[in-house]
This record gives C-alpha cells, sequence and structure tokens, in this order.
C-alpha cells in the first residue's frame, strides 16, 4: 500500500494517456477502477502486433498502460450502466475520462452539472486539441501538429514519428499532476474541481528550449538527425567497431576529454572547436574527425574511457540490451502474468 491508499480513483479512459495516469495513481496505492464497455473493452485489447495471439483478451500494448486495477465490463449507454455509474461516481474520489463532447451529454456527465451532483469529486477530462475537442487526435497527429514531426529525422527524408507515442505519456503527466492537485485542492475546502488536459497542449508545453529558440530567436528546427541546435557534440552519433556512441558534451572541459580518449588533443586549440558556439557551426567537420577517430573502438570500452574523464556519453542499445535482466528494476509484473514497465519513475523514503 501507497500513499495514495485512500484514494478511490474512476477511469473512464481508454488507449494510453488516460489509462496510464491511472496506472501510476495504483502504484502509489490509489483504488482504482476501469470500466470498460463489453464486448471488446479498451481498443487497445486489439492493437497486436503480428507475432501475438490473436485469441488472447489482451495484447502487451494494453498490458503496458493497464497494471493494479479492478476492471468493470459497464456499457454506460444503457439504464442499467447509468445507475451504475452514478453510483460509482458518489463513491469514488477521483474521475478520469476522455470521452468525446457529444457523449457528455448522453452520459450526464456535463461539467456543470456533475459538479453539482457530486462536488466532491475531482474531474480529470482529456481531449485531443483545446480549440477543437470534437477532433480524433491520435498521438501521431497531435506529434505532426506541435512541431515535434518537423523536427524529428533527417532534412532529406520525410519527417518522422517518435517510436513511442509520447503525446500521450506527457499528458498522462499532466492528468496525474492535475489529479493531485484537485486532492489537495478538496483538502483544502475547494469543490468542483474540474482539469481539462489536452494533447495538443501537452506536446506543446514540452517544447521547452526549442520553443524559446523560435520565440525568442525566430530559429525554426530543421530535420537534423538528433543534433542540439544548442551545444555540440551533443547527440551526435559514434559509429564504433561494434554498435554506436552518443555523445553529450556539455563544456569545454568535457570536449577536451573526449578528444584525449580520442587521441586527438589538437581539436581544443583548433580555432573552429574551440568553443561550444564554433563547435555548432562547424559541427559537421567536427563530427567527421571524431568518427575517424572512434572507429576502431568497442562501444563499452569507449563509453567507460569518457566516463572516467567526466565526458558524458551513452551507449546507444536495442530494447533486448535495455531489458536483458529477468528481474529489472524497472519493470513490474502485471496480475495477467505479461510484465511492463513501472509507470512511475521515483522511489519514496521517509528520512525522520
Amino acid at each position: 500500500m501507497g500513499p495514495l491508499e485512500s484514494v478511490r480513483v474512476l477511469e473512464l479512459a481508454s488507449v494510453l494517456a488516460g489509462p496510464l495516469a491511472g496506472t501510476a495513481l495504483a502504484e502509489r496505492g490509489a483504488h482504482v477502477t476501469k470500466v470498460e464497455r463489453p464486448p471488446h473493452g479498451d481498443v487497445t485489447r486489439s492493437w497486436k502486433t503480428k507475432h501475438e495471439n490473436a485469441e488472447n483478451a489482451s495484447s502487451a500494448y494494453y498490458e503496458g498502460a493497464n497494471g493494479e486495477k479492478e476492471v468493470v465490463w459497464q456499457d454506460l449507454a444503457t439504464a442499467a450502466g447509468q445507475v451504475w455509474l452514478e453510483q460509482a461516481l458518489a463513491s469514488h474520489d477521483v474521475l478520469i475520462e476522455n470521452f468525446k463532447q457529444s457523449d457528455l451529454t448522453k452520459f450526464n456527465l456535463e461539467p456543470e452539472d456533475l459538479a453539482a451532483r457530486h462536488p466532491h469529486l475531482v474531474r480529470v477530462r482529456l481531449v485531443g486539441f483545446d480549440d477543437a475537442p470534437e477532433r480524433l487526435a491520435y498521438d501521431v497527429v497531435v506529434q505532426a501538429e506541435t512541431g515535434f514531426m518537423g523536427m524529428n529525422g533527417f532534412e532529406d527524408r520525410p519527417p518522422v514519428r517518435m517510436p513511442v507515442a509520447l503525446m500521450d505519456v506527457l499528458a498522462s503527466h499532466q492528468i496525474r499532476m492535475a489529479a493531485l492537485e484537485g486532492l489537495l485542492a478538496r483538502a483544502g475546502g475547494k469543490c468542483g474541481f474540474f482539469a481539462e488536459v489536452s494533447l495538443e497542449g501537452s506536446g506543446i508545453t514540452a517544447l521547452v528550449n526549442q520553443a524559446t529558440n523560435q520565440l525568442v530567436n525566430g530559429h525554426t528546427p530543421v530535420r537534423n538527425g538528433g543534433q542540439h541546435p544548442n551545444i555540440a557534440p551533443y547527440g551526435d552519433v559514434l559509429a564504433c567497431a561494434d554498435g554506436h556512441v552518443v555523445l553529450a558534451v556539455g563544456n569545454d572541459r568535457q570536449f577536451e576529454g573526449l578528444c584525449r580518449v580520442l587521441s586527438i588533443p589538437e581539436l581544443p586549440t583548433d580555432e573552429r572547436f574551440a568553443s561550444n558556439q564554433q563547435r555548432v557551426i562547424h559541427r559537421d567537420a567536427l563530427v567527421m574527425d571524431l568518427n575517424r577517430a572512434a572507429s576502431d573502438w568497442h562501444k563499452a570500452a569507449l563509453e567507460q574511457a569518457l566516463r572516467e574523464v567526466g565526458t558524458p556519453a551513452g551507449v546507444v542499445r536495442a530494447l533486448d540490451e535495455v531489458f536483458e535482466e529477468s528481474d529489472h528494476r524497472w519493470t513490474v509484473q502485471n496480475p495477467s502474468g505479461a510484465r511492463r514497465t513501472r509507470a512511475v519513475a521515483y522511489r519514496v523514503q521517509y528520512l525522520d
């Protein structure tokens, strides 16, 4: 049991952002009731790779977003379903939902009416686009319209979606924070808490330095293969004898350490590479020199050598390498037996 063990969460959400938020709250002790409509339930139960058993009731995707929850099968469009829902709303503390705008009236969930009936309820609603809540908004669409795809990939090739539904993951964190804020507000005597989280807003507010590069400097990022627009070599990849190492050099001292390890100590005194801004300007030539020097290294040995001199770098690992330990610290087993990554990435200690 965790610190949220007295909190009851009603999850009327599907796909990823809402369910992942519910799973995170469950990991911290909340009792989460997930409602699925029979006979098929959450659409992600059917999102199976070509290698999965078509007869299974769930999918790896579904298991990844749904952990310790009580699943209740209810058709909320029926009279019985409406009776059940009203009782559930009365007995839960937090409501997470991502219904279409047109369904709110059908399910008697209009914000003002719901707050009048159940003022204790902390409600968090997920929409796709702030100005068009009826618009279907799958993650890749939001990646495209918030600028992420426009920055991802290479300039001479089409834009590329990121290989996880990052907009949903970002929105999930916003949902969790809104739910906790609502509980705090309620504890302070405020009622009728209603927060609306959008995938669009979650994406745009995560643009951080790329956004300010645009807003402050008028610099529109281009697709550059993941290179950092403000720092070099950062995001640049070295091709080693057995794989790749990515660099994250943030200052001159770290750059000097990199050059010592690669046996090219003259580079930091080259006027093209003497400062971070010069390295950004002359990046192509710099990366060519670095790759030439790294080509005979093994990736693990190079990363270790760079670590020893204080130069940040990482081995580029495939997922089988990431999860090669069967008891990986950041995975957990669902009641179904499927393993998934944890939804919460922090650990708490009480040091009193």
